[in-house]
C-alpha cells in the first residue's frame, strides 16, 4: 500500500539549490527526519518569494515539506531560518571548507535514508565553522574522518603504536587505517607519510572538536594531513568521493 501524502516538518541544512524553469528552484537538502531530499521550491526566485535566503547553500533552516509517495522532487512549502551563519563568508578558508562538507555530505549520503548522527555531525561542523577564528581548515580532515567513523569504515589503529612512532616515515593502511612504522608491516594497501602527519591523521580521527580545532599544523604537514585523509576516504568510497569544490577553489587560488 503506498504511502499517504502527509506534511513533513523538519530541520534541515541546504546542500544544493539549482534555478529552475523562470521562477523556481530545486534545492538538495539534508533532514534530520528524512536525510538527502530533493524539494521543488516554486516560486523562489520571484521577487515576493516567500522563502527569501533559506534557500542558498550552507542555510540551516526548518523545512516544511508537502510529500507524496514515489515522487523524486517533493514539494517545498514553508521555510524558516534556525541558525543564521553570517561569519561563514568571512574568508575564502571558511567558504572552501562549508562548500566542501556539503559536497560530501551530498555525494555519501543516499536519497530519503535518516541518519540523525550525519545530521547532527554537519550542524555541529557548520556552527564551529561559522565560529572559528583560525585553523578553519582543520575541520575538513576531521569532519571526513568522523564521517567514516559513523558510516561505518573509520581508522582503526592502535594509539600506543601511533605514540611509539620512532621512525621519520610511517604507513597508513589505506583498508583498514591501521597505522605501522615503516617496514614493520605488510599492509594491504600501504600510504607512506611521515610521522608527524601520521600522527596528526590519527589525532584528528578521534579528537574531541575543540581540541582538532586547536591543532596546530605547519603548512606542509597540513597539507600532507589532508591528502592522506583524501586518500583513505577515496579507497573506501572510490569514485563517490567528490572533487569539483576543490577544483573550483583551486582555480580561484591560481
Amino acid at each position: 500500500m503506498s504511502e499517504k501524502p502527509h506534511i513533513l516538518r523538519t530541520p534541515a541544512v541546504v546542500l544544493r539549490s539549482i534555478d529552475y524553469g523562470e521562477t523556481s528552484r530545486i534545492v538538495t537538502l539534508f533532514t534530520q527526519e528524512r536525510g538527502r531530499m530533493s524539494v521543488m521550491a516554486k516560486g523562489a526566485r520571484s521577487s515576493r518569494s516567500r522563502f527569501g535566503s533559506t534557500l542558498e547553500p550552507l542555510s540551516h533552516m526548518e523545512a516544511v515539506v508537502f510529500c507524496r509517495s514515489g515522487r523524486e522532487l517533493q514539494m517545498l512549502t514553508e521555510t524558516s531560518h534556525i541558525d543564521v551563519w553570517r561569519d561563514l563568508s568571512g574568508s575564502l578558508e571558511k567558504i572552501e571548507t562549508g562548500y566542501r562538507l556539503l559536497e560530501m555530505t551530498n555525494a555519501l549520503m543516499h536519497q530519503e535514508e535518516a541518519h540523525p548522527a550525519v545530521y547532527s555531525l554537519l550542524v555541529t561542523a557548520l556552527t564551529a565553522l561559522n565560529a572559528a577564528e583560525a585553523r578553519a581548515g582543520n575541520l575538513w580532515p576531521w569532519f571526513q574522518l568522523r564521517l567514516a567513523g559513523l558510516l561505518g569504515f573509520g581508522p582503526a589503529f592502535d594509539g600506543d603504536t601511533v605514540k611509539q612512532m620512532d621512525t621519520e616515515y610511517g604507513m597508513l593502511d589505506l583498508s583498514s587505517g591501521v597505522i605501522a612504522a615503516h617496514g614493520q608491516a605488510e599492509l594491504q594497501a600501504g600510504r607512506r607519510a611521515t610521522r608527524r602527519a601520521l600522527r596528526a591523521f590519527a589525532v584528528l580521527s578521534r579528537a574531541a572538536l575543540r581540541d582538532a580545532m586547536n591543532m596546530h599544523m605547519d603548512p606542509m604537514t597540513s597539507a600532507e594531513v589532508t591528502s592522506l585523509v583524501a586518500a583513505y576516504i577515496t579507497w573506501h568510497v572510490e569514485s563517490a568521493y567528490p572533487t569539483r569544490t576543490a577544483r573550483v577553489f583551486a582555480q580561484l587560488a591560481g
